[in-house]
């Protein structure tokens, strides 16, 4: 019982220690195709829906964003962001 509630406490405990992050680690890269311009907002819509399957709930930051040439008169709109830091990972002030 008593290795139980040592193991409980650990547990607590680890749980509110902070998480350091690493600003130059934490850019992630999205990008979709498109045509000569006329495709314009459905490739931001579908930029804006894979940033929102990585960075969840509390949102994210465009960093840098570029658009590449590419075949066939199409472009690539390269997005660079940055997710938003939980409310839960900030350290708990007491």
């Amino acid at each position: 019982m008593q290795a139980w509630l040592i193991l409980a406490l650990a547990a607590l405990v680890a749980g509110c220690v902070p998480v350091d992050r690493d600003p130059a680690r934490d850019i992630i890269g999205v990008s979709a195709a498109t045509g000569n311009g006329t495709d314009d907002a459905a490739a931001q819509q579908l930029l804006a829906l894979k940033a929102s399957q990585i960075c969840t709930v509390p949102g994210y930051d465009v960093q840098k964003k570029d658009i590449e040439p590419a075949e066939d008169k199409q472009q690539i709109v390269d997005c660079q962001l940055r997710c938003e830091p939980y409310t839960a990972m900030t350290p708990v002030r007491f």
